[in-house]
């Protein structure tokens, strides 16, 4: 910089100064621009000031300013340059060219203030979630798209990530939503940890999470991200003295190839977390074509499924429920089927799930009640069997405040015998909100309804707990039942719920009971009552009225 009395102010101001020439070669940097940038006059001179760009502005911003520039007049914009450790900065910048005597343009002068903190508290408050303060929605696909026009640019990829977590509407109905508030902070600091410098994790609202990633290798390195989320999770939450355990479905989608915009790759990775739900969950799925084909399908059911109802094409079937000891049916449980004009009858794990996303799950249940008394008032009537009607309630069914109206609605509408009413609930189901489930169950058993717990084992209550509620009968899930035969573990687990149900006067049912040797160690276990295919399946009323009328003939 030549000796002037403007020099000391230039050296000691706190705006960057940057002197090139005509061609942009960089001639002079002051101090503040050491300082702002990272790099040092030593490291610049003689070079273009492209080494600080940020590739934020598209090329067509650049040739704007470059022509506004060469035609000899002054250029100020707000732009985003990259320091020496690659962190971005915002600056507000003025350009003005020097012309000569011959009115030639021989030199730019660069004055440009160092804005980030500014931009930040203006723009942070509409960027970024206010719960987790992770970046939101709006910025996550602003990124976005300056990644995958920067990955055009230099041929590289983009991946993003679509996080779900799983059940954790279990954690908002159970704990209430300032736990599942605390919780999702907790987890917005965990994935900061667990991501890479650079990469960006969004929260989109409720449990649903987006990361971006701009520079990766391959599908490997990829897998191994993601591997490393699940990963993170594994380590309980401590939310007002409770372990939570949460897990969550990752969907995966790569530009350019499953799509070159941001609402394509972003639904695309959605499409694929789906999948990974479906597929059991904490697990994650790259995207496919041959997904969206699967998602069409779900769509196109899902359509169909909201018609069902008025369209009479639900029915039910009923599984038998026996007594060992003398062979004979005591009860049924009462099981939804589809009969779609289509695809023919269609089995419960196809549309249940669809039924419980889109809130369907309410007007079936109360129908399946219906449907169900309706029967047992018939089979009473006609003298074939006082058996008990086993249904299944949904947690959405059991937690809605009109529940117990729209049941005692059903009683006196059917005439059905509430003593022979069996309501079918989940181990989950009673943990949440004691209180208020105990008030439930005691005036629902004023009814005379009796109650049953599905698929007892699976969940974390104990016995003892359960002494709290008026339960009925515990049916053994099958999952315990299925290798009783050379599993010691499980022979152990059903021992143990047989001897302490018994001790406390309940019922005990083995529900999935495939094969006689199944039953055989079930009867010397002194399991009395038993529930699967060794005796029948799930079957129409017309023949489950045979099989009752048989056993009154023996």
């Amino acid at each position: 910089m030549p000796h002037h009395p403007l020099s000391r102010i230039i050296e000691q101001t706190a705006s960057i100064v940057v002197m090139t020439d005509v061609h942009g070669v960089v001639e002079y940097v002051n101090p503040a621009f050491e300082k702002v940038t990272g790099y040092t006059s030593d490291e610049v001179l003689g070079k273009n000031p492209d080494f600080f760009s940020s590739d934020r502005q598209s090329e067509e911003f650049y040739a704007h300013m470059w022509s506004t520039l060469l035609a000899g007049k002054v250029y100020s914009n707000n732009l985003i340059h990259k320091r020496k450790d690659g962190s971005l900065f915002h600056t507000e910048i003025t350009i003005t060219p020097l012309i000569d005597d011959n009115t030639d343009i021989t030199h730019f002068m660069v004055i440009a203030r160092d804005i980030s903190e500014h931009i930040r508290d203006k723009t942070h408050p509409i960027q970024h979630d206010s719960l987790t303060d992770l970046p939101n929605r709006n910025l996550f696909m602003d990124r976005l798209q300056q990644a995958i026009s920067k990955a055009q640019h230099h041929h590289r990829l983009v991946a993003v990530l679509f996080l779900d977590l799983d059940r954790f509407r279990n954690i908002n109905d159970s704990l209430g939503h300032t736990a599942g508030d605390q919780l999702l902070r907790q987890l917005g600091e965990r994935f900061r940890k667990t991501i890479r410098e650079g990469d960006t994790i969004a929260r989109f609202g409720g449990d649903e999470f987006a990361i971006l990633l701009d520079d990766f290798d391959s599908d490997n390195s990829l897998s191994l991200i993601a591997q490393k989320i699940l990963n993170s999770l594994a380590m309980a939450f401590e939310i007002n003295s409770h372990e939570i355990f949460i897990t969550a479905s990752i969907g995966i989608s790569i530009s350019p190839h499953d799509g070159d915009d941001p609402d394509t790759l972003l639904r695309n990775a959605d499409i694929a977390m789906c999948r990974a739900r479906e597929l059991g969950k904490n697990n994650f799925q790259y995207y496919s074509e041959a997904m969206t084909a699967h998602v069409f399908e779900h769509l196109s059911l899902e359509n169909s499924l909201r018609h069902a109802l008025e369209r009479n094409e639900f029915i039910l079937h009923y599984q038998p429920q026996v007594d060992t000891r003398s062979g004979k049916i005591f009860g049924v449980e009462a099981l939804l089927r589809w009969q779609h004009p289509e695809l023919g009858l269609v089995m419960p794990n196809h549309f249940i799930s669809l039924l419980e996303e889109t809130g369907l799950i309410e007007p079936v249940g109360i129908w399946v009640l219906e449907t169900a008394c309706k029967q047992s008032r018939q089979w009473h009537q006609s003298g074939i069997g006082f058996v008990h009607m086993s249904v299944n309630l949904s947690s959405r069914q059991f937690n809605n405040r009109h529940f117990i109206a729209s049941l005692q609605n059903i009683i006196k509408e059917t005439q059905v015998n509430p003593q022979y009413l069996e309501l079918e609930l989940t181990e989950s189901m009673l943990m949440r909100n004691t209180s208020s489930i105990i008030t439930a169950l005691k005036n629902l058993n004023a009814l005379g309804v009796r109650f049953a717990i599905d698929d007892f084992g699976t969940g974390y209550s104990s016995l003892n707990y359960l002494r709290r509620f008026p339960i009925d009968t515990i049916k053994i899930d099958r999952a315990f039942i299925r290798d009783i035969t050379h599993d010691t573990d499980d022979r152990a687990i059903c021992s143990a719920i047989i001897g302490m149900t018994q001790s406390l006067s309940l019922k005990v049912i083995a529900e999935g009971v495939e094969t006689h040797a199944q039953l055989d160690i079930l009867k010397t276990k002194e399991c009395h009552y038993i529930q699967g295919n060794v005796f029948s399946p799930a079957v129409p009323a017309a023949k489950i009225t045979q099989m009752l009328a048989d056993q009154l003939l023996i």
